[in-house]
């Protein structure tokens, strides 16, 4: 008997042997497992120990009859459930009749056929399998329930606890062109009621959420169908007034299946105070620009007098009044040059981009041929790319390659021959990958954004020092070595930063230097 394709476990409780070892046999060609029982205590305690699928019980047996067996099985909760069907030789309606009221599922009387045996068995095995498998499924779906409802009453916390306004809406469409029409609010907590003015009854499966998107921004709707259509999410902050309180809120919408979910948070005081140290900023710098624009007249109106002064004692004047004069002429020069440095930085956070697409070969070309013209002297080797094009504002951005093409100058103007290089690196290349790792930002972000660069031969600098060229008035060399205000850098950046670029440098002393950039308004 091959036990592990057995179709069932029945037990069979009989006190002849003949009728067990008969019906034992029948039952194990058909690849049934059988375990027999010749009276009634035994089959229970067998029944108690290893619970069958099925029992085959005789009626007539000494000491417990088959109906008292039945009996006591089905008053223990452990095998009340087991199928029990009667075989005897008590062919009266009033045995079968006893069978069924003690718990019996069938009966067969003897003599039996083979076939109707196994059929009947069969079809009380088919029963109670459904029913397992029934009472599984029960089991499943209570516990779906249960973590449903576990879940459902955390999800109802969360949303009733949070401070942030949390909802999600579905699309309606129009059932012709399928365009959206509206929304519909599916969940919503008592924060976002709030923010709109209502109570959650009055949003939930309600339609109507586009009159009250409207409200907020006319332009929000269309917004909020690209999130959507795209994918993409939408980060705003909208201003709005409820009733006569004016607040400020920060809006996210995230695609969810044909709609979005949305957060909600109350911005207003971080708002209003972002407000107030923009103005003051405003003001500091409006300030600023009018004590530097009033301070280069002063310095101006000192180097004219100084001047008038040389002039005057011009073959009278001592040496150490020549020395003095000169240490006022150039630091005259020197402070004007910051001023202008300064009024320059101050005007770029107000400069209006003037976009167009243009040659930065040309344009680098012009600058370098600027500063060749006016030395001479200098044995320079000079290598532009051709043809390297740029999409930005060419005024700004010739304020910052002429800063950055200065700077290679300055730095190697003590080189016996000074190597000034300008190109760009393609995003397909190579190299792209490995240059972008060195401004610390994800490739992802700038991806397929073209580098350019600027490198020369020159000193160079301490490459701990990257994190500090930036910074208004900090210099890396001393001005004894290289002159300078420390600002130049600073306005490459502001430029740079106005165009959603990002600029950063490679270098190591006395080895040169490279600076290299990438424009986001390609």
């Amino acid at each position: 008997m091959n036990i592990i394709n057995n179709k069932g476990d029945i037990l069979i409780v009989d006190d002849l042997p003949d009728n067990l070892r008969v019906l034992s046999q029948i039952l194990m060609e058909k690849n049934y497992q059988v375990r027999k029982a010749i009276n009634g205590k035994t089959a229970i305690r067998a029944a108690q120990l290893s619970i069958p699928d099925l029992i085959l019980l005789d009626i007539k047996m000494p000491e417990m009859d088959g109906y008292q067996v039945c009996q006591q099985l089905k008053l223990n909760d452990l095998t009340k459930e087991i199928p029990i069907i009667f075989i005897s030789a008590l062919d009266d309606t009033l045995d079968k009749i006893k069978a069924f009221e003690v718990g019996g599922v069938d009966y067969i009387t003897k003599p039996f056929q083979v076939e109707e045996v196994v059929a009947r068995i069969e079809s009380q095995l088919t029963i109670q399998r459904q029913k397992k498998q029934l009472q599984k499924e029960i089991e499943q779906r209570k516990y779906t329930e249960e973590i449903l409802h576990q879940s459902r009453a955390v999800l109802s916390s969360v949303l009733n606890s949070s401070l942030d306004g949390i909802g999600a809406v579905e699309a309606v469409r129009d059932n012709e062109s399928g365009n959206i029409i509206d929304f519909r609010c599916l969940i919503v907590n008592p924060v976002i009621a709030r923010v709109f003015g209502k109570n959650k009854s009055d949003l939930i499966g309600k339609m109507g959420v586009k009159t009250i998107i409207n409200k907020i921004d006319p332009q929000l709707f269309n917004q909020l169908i690209k999130v959507i259509e795209t994918g993409k999410p939408l980060t705003e902050d909208f201003y709005c007034q409820c009733d006569s309180l004016k607040y400020w809120f920060h809006f996210i919408a995230v695609k969810l299946g044909d709609g979005f979910a949305v957060t909600v948070k109350n911005i207003t005081e971080r708002k209003e105070t972002e407000l107030e140290l923009k103005k003051i900023n405003q003001d500091l710098e409006i300030f600023s620009y009018s004590i530097a624009h009033d301070l280069r007249n002063y310095i101006n109106n000192i180097n004219v007098a100084v001047s008038l002064l040389e002039d005057e004692i011009n073959d009278n004047a001592r040496e150490n009044e020549k020395e003095l004069m000169e240490i006022i002429s150039v630091s005259c020069q020197r402070t004007i040059n910051l001023l202008e440095g300064i009024t320059e930085l101050s005007k770029l956070k107000y400069e209006s981009l003037k976009i167009t697409s243009f040659n930065l070969s040309k344009l680098v070309g012009d600058i370098l041929k600027y500063l060749t013209k006016n030395n001479p002297e200098r044995n320079i080797k000079i290598n532009i790319q051709q043809d390297v094009f740029a999409t930005a504002d060419p005024n700004l951005l010739n304020v910052s390659l002429e800063n950055l093409l200065k700077n290679a100058w300055k730095y190697t103007q003590k080189n016996e021959e000074t190597i000034i290089e300008f190109g760009e690196i393609k995003y397909e290349e190579k190299i792209w990958a490995e240059k972008i790792k060195l401004a610390n930002i994800p490739l992802s972000k700038l991806k397929q954004k073209t580098i350019y660069f600027i490198k020369d031969n020159g000193i160079g600098f301490d490459s701990n020092n990257c994190e500090e060229l930036f910074i208004p008035f900090k210099k890396l060399h001393k001005n004894k070595d290289f002159e300078g205000t420390g600002i130049g850098l600073s306005i490459v950046y502001r430029i740079i930063e106005l165009h959603d670029g990002i600029i950063w440098a490679e270098s190591q002393i006395n080895q040169g230097a490279t600076f290299y950039f990438i424009l986001n308004h390609e």
